[in-house]
């Protein structure tokens, strides 16, 4: 888990479901969380009237909200601020390595790549730390869900985001199921047919690969039930198959400097635009909270 929680709020249904799993998982590792509400002024150009009025009401309905989950929720909330601004600027400033930051997403209807600029694919791309982004479900669903998904690539990213998955995994008393999803190399080559030698050896790495993830949880983790699963299917739907029905699902992100940094990498960046279940990223930068234990996971 993370040293802190923020969850990004403004009274609307997707911004409802991210506080929603947020309190779950807060109730389940007895953690806390934040609230952040930020004004858009991108709403109020030229109108600086109208801004601080509905400045005010936000405040308001932020209020309300909090002493709703003093009653509901008593002790989770550690504290909320009302900002104005623009939100991405903002937020982003927010997070800290150590900072999972919590983001709802409305059901999307229409061309996905509508939806490669929505705020929380854009705050995962400039994140210090990892970012939630949660899809908007009915409620039934979304407690019915249960269980931690990781993908997997042997990469350095990869070994944190399975870090997180499996200290979440811990906290949370669910099981872990490791994903590692390959393609035989120019396998989608119309022409090429991969030799039945090469592809068998290839696979063989690929299970070694997860086999050494496996036993490095199990070391690590030993209260964790560990499920692992080896495919030769593209990652974005191999990872959305296996999630469909978990509480979570965390992917690492290499995130990019300069102009490209408004991308995340190619497997991330499919699964947040085409939710199957909460999802986060783990970038380079994210800092696991350093509970004590026997052993960590790269150790």
């Amino acid at each position: 888990m993370t040293d802190r929680t923020m969850v990004c709020w403004d009274g609307s249904a997707a911004a409802e479901a991210a506080l929603a799993w947020a309190l779950r998982r807060a109730r389940a590792e007895g953690s806390t969380i934040e609230l952040v509400d930020v004004v858009d002024v991108g709403d109020f150009l030229g109108d600086d009237g109208a801004l601080d009025r509905a400045t005010e009401q936000e405040e308001d309905r932020l209020d309300s909200r909090v002493e709703e989950l003093a009653d509901s929720h008593p002790g989770v909330v550690s504290g909320a601020q009302r900002l104005v601004g623009d939100p991405f600027d903002l937020l982003t400033g927010q997070t800290r390595s150590d900072t999972l930051v919590v983001v709802g997403t409305r059901h999307r209807i229409g061309p996905r790549v509508r939806y490669g600029w929505s705020l929380g694919s854009r705050l995962a791309t400039a994140a210090a730390g990892p970012v939630a982004v949660v899809p908007v479900e009915e409620p039934e669903a979304a407690e019915a869900r249960t269980g931690v998904v990781v993908g997997v690539d042997g990469s350095e990213v990869g070994r944190l985001a399975l870090e997180f998955a499996a200290r979440e995994a811990e906290d949370l008393r669910q099981r872990l199921t490791i994903v590692h999803c390959w393609v035989a190399p120019l396998s989608e080559q119309p022409l090429i047919v991969p030799d039945d030698e090469f592809v068998t050896s290839q696979e063989s790495e690929r299970q070694d690969l997860l086999d050494d993830h496996v036993r490095t949880v199990r070391a690590a983790h030993p209260d964790v039930v560990v499920h692992a699963v080896l495919l030769r299917q593209n990652p974005i739907s191999g990872l959305r198959v296996q999630s469909e029905h978990a509480s979570m699902l965390v992917v690492g992100s290499r995130r990019l400097t300069g102009w490209k940094r408004a991308w995340l990498g190619s497997v991330s960046h499919g699964l947040v635009l085409d939710l199957a279940a909460p999802t986060i990223v783990v970038g380079q930068d994210t800092q696991v909270y350093a509970t004590p234990r026997e052993a960590t996971l790269g150790a």
